[in-house]
């Protein structure tokens, strides 16, 4: 949540980012929830709020100014660590920026997931501030949705028709393993936790013709409970990826303590080497174009795998 005692500082730094000349051409576009937003016609200083915003931006060729961590990470989305150009300036974790760095950075547009309204007040009184996504909607949606506040709804259609034929390319590669099931979860410092049939990746996998699990089908786009290890039976499926959100921590010594208990070695995925190990940040969080070419790459190269058993 962003910090309330910066509201004083904020409002002094506004007086000075008044005083710069004013955008003369804007735009109207709307928000995620129908609200009109006036925005740059040629916005130039972009700050993303979210991951699947500065996710959008870069498939789109656009580098912002500031971005924040990823979900549950010290640095931005580290999927995306490659592709971000030097000199983006980090301004804060996720639903929680720093004001005055925001400021310092003189945005002409604001990019953000869900926030509170009172939030959004705020931003919006630093830059004008467009909420790109709702939950649980599809990746294409919000990715359209940002293309279209940047000017840029042609080089997004390129981009979903690409998609579009990736997947096909990969149900072809996969034509021996359509229909069976694939698990995903993510490892907690109190346990696992697998995915709900919505969440960003249950979409991937079922575009290139796998799909989860018969227990695996709660509505709904974020996660279960996390589960006792009595209950790792419900993770199990002709194939099983793990993920974290962070590299180090208690959620990866959690796995690590759990990969050595029977109950884990039992499952089916595991005897059968059906199983890859992902990354959380990009498996099990909130997704966009890239991170959906890129599980696309992991789903062939773990059902690719050499040693693993066939399923029955």
């Amino acid at each position: 949540m962003i910090d309330r005692n910066l509201r004083n500082l904020a409002a002094v730094l506004l007086g000075s980012l008044l005083a710069l000349p004013a955008l003369a051409d804007t735009r109207q576009v709307e928000d995620a929830f129908g609200n009109a937003v006036a925005v740059p016609a040629e916005p130039q200083r972009i700050i993303t709020l979210s991951e699947s915003d500065l996710d959008s931006a870069l498939a789109l060729g656009v580098t912002p100014v500031g971005v924040v961590n990823g979900r549950g990470q010290a640095t931005p989305p580290r999927y995306l660590e490659s592709r971000m150009p030097a000199g983006i300036k980090v301004v804060g974790d996720l639903d929680n920026p720093n004001l005055e760095t925001l400021l310092e950075l003189q945005p002409d547009l604001i990019l953000t997931g869900p926030v509170k309204p009172e939030q959004l007040a705020i931003l919006n009184e630093i830059a004008p501030t467009v909420v790109t996504y709702n939950w649980g909607r599809p990746w294409q949606e919000s990715f359209q949705r940002t293309a279209h506040i940047l000017n840029q709804d042609a080089q997004a259609k390129t981009f979903i028709e690409g998609y579009e034929a990736r997947t096909a390319e990969a149900r072809e590669r996969l034509k021996n393993h359509q229909g069976e099931t694939f698990s995903i979860a993510r490892w907690n410092p109190k346990g696992p936790s697998y995915m709900f049939k919505e969440s960003f990746a249950s979409t991937i996998v079922g575009d290139v013709g796998l799909r989860r699990p018969a227990h695996q089908q709660d509505a709904g786009h974020t996660h279960s409970m996390a589960l006792s290890l009595e209950s790792l039976q419900l993770l199990d499926a002709d194939w099983l990826v793990i993920g974290t959100l962070a590299t180090s921590g208690e959620a990866v010594e959690a796995m690590r303590q759990a990969e050595e208990t029977p109950a884990f070695r039992q499952l089916t995925a595991i005897q059968a080497k059906r199983f890859g190990p992902v990354d959380g940040s990009l498996w099990t969080s909130t997704g966009g174009p890239l991170a959906a070419m890129q599980v696309i790459e992991d789903i062939e190269a773990i059902v690719g795998k050499a040693d693993a058993e066939p399923v029955n």
